[in-house]
């Protein structure tokens, strides 16, 4: 029986675009999600995991101060995710460095790959 997975958006960080978006447009943001692994297991019980948005919209990440604050937002965002399953969960397996580890590493995934892409524009 495969486990399902539920998300929960608990923070959108970072300035928004001030016009209307349409369908087209991607919105530019990056998605951080702190893992929750459970000490035991519920058979039908959902994983949880915290997922923070975060928005770079305000930013120019083809220039290395943007994607360097690009970089500390993920870094927060992931620190407050895992703290907060940490405050939800006491009792979990996964301690802070492997879920803050964790989050950042596939966020920055995503965060690479756009930052290549506007330096790619830039050039």
């Amino acid at each position: 029986m495969r486990v399902a997975q539920l998300h929960i958006t608990v923070a959108a960080i970072g300035c928004f675009a001030a016009s209307s978006p349409s369908l087209a447009q991607q919105v530019p943001e990056v998605v951080v999600e702190a893992p929750h692994v459970e000490t035991t297991t519920v058979k039908g019980a959902p994983a949880l995991s915290i997922v923070y948005k975060v928005n770079y919209a305000d930013l120019n990440i083809g220039t290395h101060s943007g994607a360097v604050e690009l970089q500390k937002r993920i870094k927060d965002s992931a620190t407050q995710a895992c703290a907060q399953l940490k405050k939800l969960y006491p009792s979990s397996v996964d301690t802070d460095p492997p879920c803050v580890q964790t989050a950042i590493k596939n966020a920055m995934a995503q965060a690479n790959k756009a930052i290549a892409a506007a330096e790619n524009t830039a050039k």
